[in-house]
């Protein structure tokens, strides 16, 4: 098998193109078409296929499935040591073709000796996603180029095309086009997490080098499936070759005796696809009914990963996480609890040094308890096999919708509709008394969750290393981020001589509070936006009717609170409370008529795309430069750097020029591709600016947090030396 192309991708192509023309395609009806004659006879025979896609109208699914002769067969993405891969090239006006998704292949070897090569046999259907962006074409079309080999390889060529709408011509032919998309979608390779199967991937010396640190070359890795209890039926390695990587070629190794376990030397190749710095493809599993799975595998390349930090590698993390959660307090999520904090100061000198000690101690405990509760949750997703990123709680619509309805009755208390302390109607006891105290923890919860979704400068490097890190590690650097966010309140609270400062007490303190209590409402806004921005504008009606009846539970709470049957004042708040709480419950938990990104980095432009590493590796194999914006809505600093660098004049004319390719990545609601992304850049949140350049693929331009036009010009205009990559926060 494949004795004929010896020599490699050179001499496929080169027999592609010089036998096109003696095995044009025979046209069949039904958007059918035969190719790769050989002895007379056509060995493959093309159909393009349509199916809607369930989540929508406007969503298509796309495909072409092949059928091969006896002892044929055709390549997968990566042909392995010999071959080409499919290609198409789509026709189809209106429509936006997300990129192939390809079905787990087999492997295709005569004996030790003989080259290896993955594809496909018999029957393999190639689909996309489409999505319906402009008027809906009426026919759709799309020409493929295949190599086919069985002990010889022919090429073919087939152009395929039939209505969009086209109906089925019975019920029998509508069933098994749907059969046919559900076996392609069961036949993809699927998370490990999907099979709660758990993988660890550890970096190796190649032939007994040191790993590369960076550029293209041979590297290597162990590949381990976590332990298996005894008499538990558990997944196990497949036959071997059971690693087939996207790119280059992989060679593998197995400890004597281990199931589990397996060494893989890797050679991406000159394939400007591959990255040196991740390893990336199919592995396959035995399940425990004997029967073949396949998994993805992308994980980074590198000794010396947060994995197993060194001590100084370890420093200069947690100074970064202290500096990242100082940088915290002027970040807009953050602001409206500060503001509190600042009027509290002016409270602080009516209960003494001791009384501002215990509040500024108060504050940090807040905040450190509710930094542990993230860490630990963190902590125990990861070891499930879940993965999380910096700021996951506000992909959760109930979440938003609870802390605005928190937010919404401590801007009543700032009012002055009820109080948190037990004289009634006094000015405000924040800074005074035990209870005081315990506001200034809650305060501190509050500025936890509330500083979360914001990535600062400095922050990014800390969190994306916290959430690849041990256990201890990832309590450590969330501890020193906590200390920073802490820091100005509790060392005014401790200074001495701070009183002196201090204005004086007086009627401008009720009007400070008013405006404090305004502050919060306004950032209760920005919830609401961020709710219906991912489930619609019915959504954020829900919310704030549920919002409003908080209001109102609070008002009826302090304006009936001296009444002679409290009990009866409190079941009726509560009453009112939980049909608000029901309201909001009752929102459709399915996006909603507003999808996120509406309003996004393309905003009043054109020309953005949906980010794939597909179609930013094909961006860069046109030769074009790649733009990633990793996005959220509910991401302020993602907003300051939209409206304020990426609609800039000369940033839109740099990224306007048919060479640059721009993909956004929105990360509004959960998505795993987009989380494994970040974390392959060593980040958990977002925002995050990436510039790939044609010249060096495998090098992209990380720029910081909080963009500058000069800053992106500068990494959008200049390719990257050999040097380190640019711009880390």
């Amino acid at each position: 098998m494949d004795r004929k192309l010896g020599c490699g991708p050179a001499l496929a192509l080169a027999l592609l193109l010089v036998a096109l023309a003696a095995n044009a395609a025979a046209a069949l009806p039904g958007g059918r078409s035969e190719g790769g004659i050989h002895d007379g006879e056509a060995r493959v025979e093309a159909e393009l296929l349509v199916h809607p896609d369930d989540r929508g109208s406007d969503r298509l699914r796309i495909g072409v499935l092949l059928r091969l002769d006896p002892g044929w067969h055709v390549y997968w993405r990566n042909p392995g040591e010999s071959g080409l891969a499919p290609e198409l090239r789509w026709n189809a006006p209106g429509l936006e073709m997300g990129p192939l998704a390809w079905p787990a292949p087999r492997v295709f070897r005569e004996s030790e000796d003989e080259l290896t090569t993955y594809g496909y046999e018999g029957r393999v259907l190639l689909a996309s996603e489409a999505e319906v962006t402009g008027p809906r074409p009426e026919r759709i079309g799309v020409d493929v180029e295949l190599l086919i080999c069985r002990f010889e390889c022919v090429p073919a060529q087939v152009s395929l095309a039939r209505g969009l709408d086209d109906p089925p011509a019975d019920s029998a032919s509508d069933a098994r086009v749907r059969a046919l998309f559900a076996e392609q979608l069961e036949a993809l390779p699927v998370a490990p997490e999907a099979l709660d199967v758990e993988l660890a991937v550890h970096p190796a010396s190649p032939s007994g080098t040191a790993l590369p640190d960076a550029g293209p070359g041979p590297a290597a890795v162990e590949i381990e499936l976590a332990p298996c209890s005894e008499g538990d039926a558990c997944f196990e390695l497949g036959p071997a070759p059971a690693f087939l990587p996207y790119a280059g070629t992989a060679r593998e190794t197995r400890p004597a005796g281990s199931p589990r376990a397996l060494r893989v030397d890797l050679d991406p190749g000159a394939d400007a696809a591959s990255s040196p710095d991740r390893v990336s493809g199919v592995l396959a599993l035995r399940a425990p009914d004997r029967s073949l799975r396949y998994v993805a595998v992308d994980a980074p390349l590198h000794e010396g990963s947060a994995a197993s930090p060194g001590l100084a590698s370890l420093a200069l993390v947690m100074g970064l996480a202290l500096l990242g959660g100082l940088v915290l307090n002027a970040m807009p999520c953050v602001l409206p609890v500060l503001a509190i904090k600042v009027f509290s100061v002016t409270e602080l000198a009516r209960g003494g040094r001791r009384g501002a000690a215990r509040h500024g101690f108060a504050y940090l405990a807040g905040i450190e308890c509710a930094m542990l509760l993230f860490a630990s949750f963190v902590i125990a997703l990861r070891a499930a096999g879940t993965s999380l990123g910096w700021g996951f709680q506000l992909q959760e619509p109930l979440f938003v919708a609870a802390v605005g309805a928190l937010l919404v009755v401590f801007a009543m208390n700032l009012f002055g509709v009820f109080e948190l302390s037990a004289p009634s109607g006094a000015l405000g006891s924040i800074g005074a008394g035990a209870t005081g105290a315990r506001r200034s923890f809650f305060e501190g919860l509050l500025a936890v969750v509330l500083a979360t979704p914001c990535t600062a400068p400095f922050l990014g490097t800390a969190v994306g290393f916290a959430f690849a890190a041990p256990a201890p590690v990832t309590l450590a650097i969330f501890l020193c981020i906590g200390l920073g966010l802490a820091a100005p309140f509790t060392l005014v609270a401790l200074a001495p001589g701070w009183s002196r400062w201090i204005p004086r007490s007086g009627a401008w303190m009720g009007s400070l509070r008013t405006g404090l209590g305004f502050a919060l409402l306004a950032t209760v806004v920005w919830l609401v936006w961020v709710f219906g921005r991912s489930r619609g504008l019915d959504g954020a009606a829900g919310l704030l009717a549920g919002l409003l009846g908080v209001a109102f539970a609070t008002w009826l709470y302090g304006t009936l609170k001296g009444a002679a049957r409290r009990w009866l004042v409190v079941v009726a708040a509560g009453a009112v409370a939980a049909l608000a709480l029901t309201t909001v419950g009752s929102v459709r938990l399915v996006p909603g008529d507003a999808s996120p990104g509406v309003e996004s980095a393309a905003e009043g432009d054109s020309g953005w795309r949906t980010y794939t590493p597909e179609a930013v590796s094909e961006a860069l194999r046109d030769g074009r430069r790649a733009l990633v914006v990793f996005t959220a809505d509910w991401c302020i600093t993602c907003k300051v750097n939209e409206r304020f660098v990426l609609h800039d004049d000369a940033v839109r004319a740099e990224t306007s020029q048919a060479t640059v390719a721009r993909f956004k990545a929105d990360w509004t609601r959960r998505d795993e591709g987009i989380r494994a992304a970040l974390a392959g850049f060593g980040r958990a949140g977002v925002p995050l600016t990436v510039v790939y350049h044609p010249e060096a693929p495998d090098r992209p331009i990380l720029l910081p947090e909080l963009l500058t036009t000069g800053a992106l010009l500068d990494a959008l205009r200049d390719a990257p030396g050999a040097g380190p990559e640019r711009g880390q926060g």
